[in-house]
């Protein structure tokens, strides 16, 4: 076999078993990321219902706000909310809900502070146990490089998602979460269910908390921004 045939053979294995197979995943994501789950309905304005969700994101996670408190809710009746965190002196109107790998939620500070090695385990290794963070705070946090987004619901939709947040708890047998330890003063881990992996992201759970309260989200919702993009400004 000459060396040009021995090339086009090289070129055509290429091709089919690396190149294609991408191309052909990287468009399916990219459909995923602009795509929403449900067709022919959308979001709401704060204006518009009676009940408001905050949704604050940036460039790698998404969080959850709710008010501590409305005529839908309150969420003293689940949790102690005095002990959060470390400063108990707090008084909070709102709670943020965060959901992901426990061993890199605990252990990651900051994004700065993120080593690829975790990354990579959390990703892709199987079984991966999962915590739920909870930060309290007396207005609505305005974070720099992070996009708050609100959005109004009905209150049916609105206990919707507050079930779909608490269904997220571990708890005791009496129906109490099971507090972890601090992260900072004001907010704390918790014991989580499910299991992290490449397939179910802290960005899957935020989208799936906001599709139990009908509120609209891509297709594929791995990344961050694709969960941002669809709430309306």
């Amino acid at each position: 076999m000459n060396q040009s045939k021995r090339h086009s053979i090289l070129f055509r294995r290429t091709w089919r078993y690396f190149v294609a197979p991408m191309l052909i995943t990287t468009t399916l994501l990219g459909i995923g990321y602009v795509t929403p789950r449900k067709w022919g309905t959308s979001s709401q304005s704060c204006q518009n219902q009676p009940f408001k969700v905050y949704v604050a994101g940036d460039a790698m996670h998404v969080n959850l706000i709710l008010p501590v408190q409305n005529q839908a809710f309150d969420w003293s009746q689940f949790l102690s909310i005095d002990q959060i965190g470390r400063d108990a002196q707090q008084r909070y109107r709102y709670l943020k809900f965060g959901w992901g790998d426990r061993d890199f939620y605990m252990n990651t500070p900051s994004w700065s502070e993120m080593k690829i090695s975790n990354v990579l385990r959390s990703l892709f290794m199987p079984g991966n146990p999962t915590a739920l963070y909870v930060e309290g705070d007396a207005e609505l946090p305005h974070e720099p490089n992070v996009e708050l987004k609100c959005v109004g619901v009905s209150q049916k939709d609105y206990l919707q998602l507050v079930a779909f947040i608490k269904a997220s708890f571990q708890q005791t047998d009496q129906g109490q979460p099971i507090r972890i330890q601090d992260a900072i003063d004001t907010s704390g881990f918790y014991e989580a269910t499910g299991h992290y992996s490449i397939l179910r992201t802290c960005n899957t759970w935020a989208a799936d908390g906001l599709d139990s309260a009908n509120i609209q989200t891509p297709i594929w919702s791995g990344l961050a921004p694709a969960v941002i993009r669809q709430i309306p400004k």
